[in-house]
């Protein structure tokens, strides 16, 4: 009969085991996240950060003559937003037209969003698509194209640059007269995305604001750096008329791929194979928009800030873990089967890094499992010679040895985002948004078991197609006009 003593130490050994297993794969998983901090840091000591990012001043982009641009709204059940969106944002620019594709079995879409075109009748235009909906936002974009097309011919006018948005997006003022200076040059331009400022108490809505920060802020440099490829964020980009007709003639009459669930991902990758030019452009401006904390109420903050877009993301635990879950599914699963590894090694390096989300949450909560069960033995020991005896198998030089790389890693980890989170949202957050990187993990966990368990069980074993995955959106309550702005 096996007993106490042997019991422990069974345990303890098999403990050592899965720790060695899980603290290489922690290894080997943030290996590319050094890469890319390593490139970003010598990138900008040596000034060549400063030297990609443009400096077009208030004052320039506003005296430039402004280009005609269509702005593609894809909307399913979006009628709690799609009115404040419209209202907020029509005003920015007299050249800008908004395209909002409605389905034709959601008519309270519909109907907001024709009460926006009777306020603003030479802003605001609703396209109702060919499809019941939910399709996909991509099967959307393509219904919008096409319903531009034929407002072109109707009207006699070209647009030069197609925007695209979301119901949600609170855009910058700027946005429209930098893209209207920059579309001429490049066929495609990502501006950041950033959310608002929330309460330190929102871990879920937090984890946003800490991983757009560093992506937009340093991510997206590195790959526009070593690959060429600048991955549309789905909101704030902008397409040139020379991409939106090359793309179209490449699918053969469709811009984006209907089927896509992250058509704003794929694209990207459609345009380096055309051989399109793009951008990711952090261009100053001297304010920013946001929601001072105590209020509910968008303002213009005096505050130097990169032109971007706002957005509130999902601050409910389920509703983040299901958006994530369809990007883990476009990204990872389609994007696999459709792109392949890429041709050289950088583009393998992220290709890898865009698709490691799939099993990077489950490999993290693992990890925190079992060094919740390292901190009971170490406690156990103090009280029980038998876990005294079984925790000295945790002193393997191996095992110390990855663990020591694994707490050098993670505070790499947690200082990088520190920083970056800082640099948008001020220290408060900064200091917060390490502890909020543990809860993004088990967002991520949540995230991944629901996309495994859509592809490969919804998916491949009952045949069911993949569809929108409809977030639900919010947009500041006390939203006022960019011209009344304070």
């Amino acid at each position: 009969m096996l007993d106490l003593t042997d019991a422990t130490v069974a345990y303890v050994d098999a403990l050592v085991g899965l720790f060695l297993v899980f603290g290489v794969a922690i290894i080997l998983y943030s290996l590319d996240d050094v890469f890319v901090d390593a490139v970003y840091w010598l990138m900008r000591i040596s000034g060549r950060i400063r030297a990609e990012r443009s400096d077009l001043s208030e004052q320039m982009l506003l005296e430039r003559p402004q280009r005609l641009l269509a702005v593609m709204v894809p909307a399913w059940r979006e009628e709690a937003v799609i009115y404040e969106m419209l209202k907020t944002n029509s005003v920015h620019s007299r050249t800008t037209i908004f395209f909002v594709g409605a389905y034709p079995n959601d008519a309270a879409t519909q109907q907001e969003v024709l009460r926006a075109a009777a306020e603003r009748p030479e802003n605001v235009r609703l396209v109702v698509g060919p499809h019941d909906g939910p399709t996909t936002k991509a099967d959307c974009l393509n219904a919008i194209i096409a319903t531009i097309g034929e407002y072109e011919k109707a009207a006699n006018i070209t647009f030069e640059g197609y925007v695209l948005h979301d119901s949600e997006d609170v855009i910058h003022p700027l946005e429209f007269p930098l893209f209207s200076a920059l579309v001429s040059e490049f066929d495609f331009i990502q501006i950041p995305v950033y959310s608002f400022t929330r309460s330190l108490l929102q871990m879920t809505a937090g984890t946003y604001m800490d991983e757009f920060a560093e992506f937009h802020n340093k991510d997206l440099y590195v790959r526009q750096r070593l690959t060429g490829v600048v991955p549309c964020a789905g909101v704030a980009a902008c397409f040139s008329r020379r991409a939106i007709e090359s793309l179209k003639i490449w699918r053969q009459g469709e811009v984006f791929d209907p089927v896509a669930l992250t058509e704003d991902y794929d694209v990207a990758f459609a345009m380096k194979n055309l051989g399109l030019t793009s951008a990711f452009i952090l261009n100053n401006a001297p304010y920013t928009l946001d929601i001072p904390r105590g209020t509910n109420e968008l303002q213009r903050i005096a505050t130097p800030l990169a032109i971007a877009t706002r957005e509130n993301f999902p601050s409910e635990y389920q509703a983040a873990y299901r958006q994530r879950a369809r990007w883990l599914l476009g990204i990872g699963f389609q994007g696999a089967s459709k792109l392949g590894w890429g041709d050289t090694l950088a583009e393998r390096i992220f290709f890898l890094r865009d698709r490691k989300g799939i099993l990077s949450g489950i490999i993290a909560v693992i990890a925190y499992f079992l060094a919740f069960n390292a901190i009971g033995i170490l406690i156990l020991g103090a009280f029980s010679e038998e876990w005294r005896i079984a925790g000295y198998a945790m002193l393997d030089p191996i095992l110390r040895l990855v663990f020591f790389i694994n707490i050098v890693l993670l505070i790499n980890r947690l200082v990088q985002r520190t920083i970056f989170t800082t640099s948008i949202y001020g220290l408060g957050q900064g200091l917060v948004a390490a502890p909020r990187v543990v809860f993004s993990n088990f967002v991520n966990f949540s995230a991944a078991l629901r996309a495994l368990y859509i592809f490969i069980w919804r998916h491949k074993v009952r045949k069911e197609s993949l569809g929108w995955d409809k977030t639900s959106h919010t947009i500041p309550a006390q939203n006022i006009e960019a011209s009344e702005l304070k």
